[in-house]
């Protein structure tokens, strides 16, 4: 499991955090500008601990049913490849600390995770909590494996590639039948992205040395894993979807390469519309603001053939054009004079509340929920992203450090204020189509 292993709620944004808001030194580790510091008990109070982060206030989603003997079936998984490992994992038969602490890492990983899941908001981030866990277990038996068994790399590195091509054979027989256009985009994408994972994800760069040691197979029995539990689930959404059907529902697949078309040509036209990148590399709140919505609007594919498939160009066009219209509300604010630097505990309460308000007033009074929640769990997880920041602020915080989360804050609610008008976008596409 190398370090670009996907981790669960518990470790994302630590990955993606700043550094902790502590004594008084700037996140980006340079001096303070002047503004002064402000005390961390006048900073809005974030529920949680060390080893965890606030919940997104809105978690994935797909609306189908997902069936409770599917979620039991990758809980029991995960509990039986825990099982196989011994109790506790002793030195005796693997002397390495380091590689002895990486299969209980591991292990200890996936028993979070399958916690994570039964604690989620929606079956379907349960199921994604259950994948990330039957992968840290796998790579956790699968050492052991290559301890007690002999089990070599040739060996999970075949049950992958069996996996893999299973799962183009399913991309390729794929059917885009729905009665209802919105409900069948989300739910196709939701499959597509599945399905991309499980048959074409890059292969493991092992970087641990001998490619046949112990970590090695833990990798590749890893990668093997996940392409099973994402072909499983792309397969149980599809069926889910399948039997929701009339019986003699046809394909929409036309209809979703239509409005997809017709979505990213706003994108394009609105791609080519952007000015110039700034060049000065001293840069204020506001202009990194501008950026980050910047590389989000114009990263993903122009045309329909360059997406994953028919419904994610729909889907991410959708979030594109959420974010260039997020992107035009932030760049008129600062027209407006607008900095965003934060001068007081004040201006990060407000843009907390205000970012919290935007996201659950977007998912509520949207006219396809189920639409918008996909561009939503981006704006929640980028308050989730300021949230973990502001927990771990302590004592005297230099205002100057307080930016990124103010910054996150504004994001947040710039998406959430543009997505029901990219949701209404993308229904009429989908209508018209």
């Amino acid at each position: 499991m190398d370090d670009a292993a996907r981790v669960s709620r518990r470790g994302v944004l630590a990955l993606v955090g700043a550094t902790a808001l502590s004594g008084c030194r700037a996140l980006d580790g340079s001096a303070d500008d002047g503004r002064g510091t402000v005390s961390s008990y006048d900073l809005p109070r974030i529920e949680g601990d060390d080893d965890s982060y606030p919940d997104p206030i809105v978690a994935p989603g797909v609306p189908v049913a997902i069936a409770e003997s599917h979620i039991t079936s990758a809980r029991d998984r995960t509990m039986d490849l825990l099982a196989e490992l011994p109790t506790p994992l002793g030195a005796a038969r693997i002397p390495n600390g380091h590689v002895r602490q990486r299969l209980t890492d591991a292990a200890a990983d996936a028993t979070t995770e399958l916690s994570e899941a039964r604690t989620a908001t929606t079956e379907f981030e349960a199921l994604r909590e259950l994948r990330y866990a039957r992968e840290h277990a796998r790579y956790a038996a699968a050492g052991w494996a290559f301890v007690e068994d002999g089990v070599s790399v040739d060996q999970v590195r075949a049950e992958r590639r069996q996996t893999r091509a299973e799962a183009r054979s399913v991309r390729e027989d794929h059917e885009y039948i729905g009665d209802d256009p919105v409900r069948a985009a989300v739910v196709h994408a939701s499959v597509e992205a599945l399905l991309e994972d499980a048959a074409v994800r890059d292969s493991v760069h092992v970087s641990h040395g001998d490619p046949e040691s112990l970590l090695a197979v833990a990798e590749w029995g890893e990668a093997a894993e996940s392409a099973k539990a994402h072909l499983a689930d792309a397969r149980h959404l599809d069926d889910q979807f399948t039997a929701s059907l009339p019986a003699d529902v046809g394909t929409i697949e036309e209809t979703l390469r239509a409005a997809g078309r017709q979505l990213l040509a706003d994108v394009r036209t609105r791609r080519s519309a952007l000015p110039p990148e700034p060049t000065d590399d001293d840069w204020e709140p506001a202009d990194e603001l501008l950026m980050d919505l910047r590389r989000e609007a114009t990263d993903g594919p122009l045309g329909v053939g360059d997406a994953t498939g028919p419904a994610s160009a729909v889907v991410g066009a959708m979030g594109r054009l959420a974010t260039f219209r997020a992107l035009d509300r932030v760049r008129k604010r600062i027209d407006d004079g607008e900095t965003f630097r934060v001068e007081d505990a004040a201006n990060v309460h407000t843009a907390r509340e205000t970012a919290l308000a935007a996201v659950r007033n977007a998912l509520a009074d949207s006219p396809a929920p189920a639409l918008s929640r996909t561009v939503l769990t981006d704006a929640a997880g980028l308050v989730a992203s300021a949230d973990w920041e502001l927990a771990r602020a302590e004592g005297e915080v230099h205002l100057e450090s307080l930016d990124d989360v103010r910054t996150k804050y504004v994001q947040a609610t710039a998406l959430a204020r543009a997505t029901p008008a990219a949701t209404r976008q993308t229904v009429e596409a989908l209508r018209r189509a």
